[in-house]
This record gives C-alpha cells, sequence and structure tokens, in this order.
C-alpha cells in the first residue's frame, strides 16, 4: 500500500477526497498530507444539496494530531460550487469546521485535555500559543 493509501484511509476519507501528496520532512519533525479531489468532481450545495460543479477552489491547512512525534497538517484545495440556484457557495471540508485552523480530531484532542490540565500546559504541550 502506497503512503497516499494508507493516509486517506487512515483519515476516514471518502471519494472524491483523497491524499495525493505526502511530505514528510525529518529536520522540521513535520508531516504534511496533501488532500485533492479529481477534476470533474461535483459536490453539494451547502443551501440546497444538489451537487454541482466547482466553480473555483482555495487553498487552506489545518493542523492535526501528531504522527508520533511529528506535527501534522492537512493541506487542500477546497471547492467553492456554482449552483444555478443559489449562487457560489464555499463547501464544508469532513474534517475541519468552518474558519478552523485545526482538525475536527485536533480540536477533539485539545478539548479532551484541558478539561484535565491548564490551558497553557496543554498549548505548550501540542506547540500552539493559548491565544487567538
Amino acid at each position: 500500500m502506497v503512503p497516499e493509501e494508507l493516509f486517506s484511509l487512515a483519515l476516514g476519507l471518502v471519494p472524491p477526497w483523497l491524499v495525493d501528496h505526502v511530505t514528510f520532512t525529518v529536520e522540521e519533525k513535520r508531516l504534511d498530507l496533501h488532500i485533492n479531489f479529481p477534476k470533474g468532481s461535483r459536490f453539494a450545495c451547502s443551501v440546497c444539496g444538489e451537487e454541482c460543479p466547482v466553480h473555483d477552489t482555495r487553498d487552506h491547512t489545518w493542523r492535526h494530531m501528531d504522527f508520533f512525534q511529528h506535527e501534522a497538517y492537512l493541506h487542500a484545495r477546497v471547492p467553492r460550487v456554482k449552483c444555478q440556484e443559489h449562487g457560489v457557495h464555499q463547501i464544508s471540508v469532513p474534517w475541519a469546521r468552518e474558519g478552523s485552523h485545526f482538525t475536527l480530531l485536533f480540536e477533539a484532542l485539545i478539548m479532551t485535555l484541558v478539561r484535565e490540565m491548564p490551558v497553557l500546559t496543554v498549548a505548550r504541550l501540542v506547540g500552539e500559543t493559548d491565544t487567538l
């Protein structure tokens, strides 16, 4: 199994989403997973649910749970769809809340940790700041 397939399965991605590129940097202790979709994919309009063509995309990055001792990041071109009835809308991705810079799994981990220890301690533990 190639790394892209392994990480697509591990992230629970469903078509049309897939990991198409993996970068692992030992010196930076960092794993970057690049998520994409095949050309011609269609996504649901956020208003009516109709499957619509991609109008354009915007690049986004999210912090994910660490891969062993390495920070992990997801990168994706997030589509905006063009609905005939409702115009152009950005879709929601299944791994993160709209406007968040963290994946849902990373946010859940942080929320669990802050119930048990001070926020500053959690921030230091995961390598993030405790402020916006």
